[in-house]
């Protein structure tokens, strides 16, 4: 399945990490976009979630479901971790060599 990269801005402090951790969880249960990475700053307010799902409407309709302001939306291409990059659709693309 394709992966997105989700974008969010929110003043800094309004989110708990209760509150990200109810996010998380409905992301591994939803039928259509399945969290895949997401990271935080809370002191900052920004989010990037990388999100599996079948197109960039899927994405946006999850996020605002789940309440998160969306910034933008991004299809991933390549993805990289500790220094090797693979297609963002290989199905061990975000495992550690």
């Amino acid at each position: 399945m394709p992966k997105f990269m989700s974008i969010h801005t929110f003043p800094p402090g309004a989110l708990t990490p209760e509150r990200i951790e109810e996010m998380a969880q409905a992301g591994q249960h939803d039928p259509t976009v399945r969290g895949y990475r997401s990271f935080h700053s809370l002191s900052e307010g920004r989010i990037v979630w990388l999100l599996e799902a079948p197109d960039k409407e899927a994405v946006a309709a999850w996020c605002e479901k789940m309440g998160l302001p969306l910034d933008g939306v991004t299809q991933l291409e390549l993805e990289g971790h500790v220094g090797v990059i693979k297609d963002a659709q290989a199905p061990d693309a975000g495992k550690v060599p």
